[in-house]
């Protein structure tokens, strides 16, 4: 596939894009504000003028904001929710009608095993990957007449910057590890394995389905 990587960063998107790019992959770099409707409406009119069709979604935009329930401002609430929630749908609902066109699409949401067994300190965060998996059902429910795919991933603890966010050092995994029944907490690698299988035609059979590649985490 030719991959458009979006953020709002864009520098961590092309950063992004020449990783592909040395694996031998075709990429482009695209910015965008998935919480505004005209900057994703925007950014697909580009992808479709200059790259083409889109095949496959993956909605992986998200932020985190820990803290009490109690002394949650108003404005946290309303940005986890705009990131996660409203950003995914706007992406969803701006590449649905060229998939119903041609009959054929698959979609991936990014949500979390927290969706299911909610979040001390992360009520906002907890509420906003449930809402994405009630989301991922719904449209999996009304689209697959139209043979669209729409599935997604629930992964446990992943050593990426978001996790090792105000962390040092190293022994912060091997303590968060002992809590998992494998023992440790798990690479991205391991959550791009599972996406790669989601979007390919041997999870065909697949729809409104959540994955979790959490190491044991959530066994449900």
């Amino acid at each position: 596939m030719k991959v458009v990587v979006a953020d709002l960063d864009r520098d961590r998107a092309v950063d992004a894009v020449h990783e592909i790019e040395a694996e031998g992959g075709t990429a482009f770099a695209v910015q965008v504000d998935i919480t505004q409707r005209s900057s994703v409406q925007e950014m697909m009119a580009r992808v479709d003028r200059e790259i083409g069709p889109v095949h496959a979604l993956f909605n992986n935009a998200g932020i985190s904001r820990p803290g009490p329930a109690c002394d949650m401002p108003e404005e946290v609430w309303d940005l986890m929710i705009d990131v996660h929630v409203k950003g995914t749908f706007l992406c969803c609902q701006a590449v649905l009608p060229q998939m119903c066109e041609r009959r054929d699409g698959v979609i991936v949401n990014m949500s979390s095993d927290y969706a299911v067994v909610g979040m001390i300190r992360g009520a906002a965060y907890a509420a906003a990957k449930a809402a994405i998996f009630s989301l991922t059902k719904s449209l999996a429910q009304e689209f697959a007449p139209f043979a669209i795919r729409v599935n997604a991933l629930g992964p446990g603890p992943i050593d990426t910057p978001l996790l090792r966010a105000g962390r040092t050092g190293d022994d912060w995994k091997s303590a968060r590890g002992e809590l998992l029944p494998m023992g440790r907490i798990g690479q991205p690698d391991e959550v791009a394995s599972v996406l790669d299988f989601l979007l390919s035609e041997h999870a065909s059979y697949m729809t409104g389905q959540i994955v979790h590649p959490n190491g044991g985490q959530v066994m449900w």
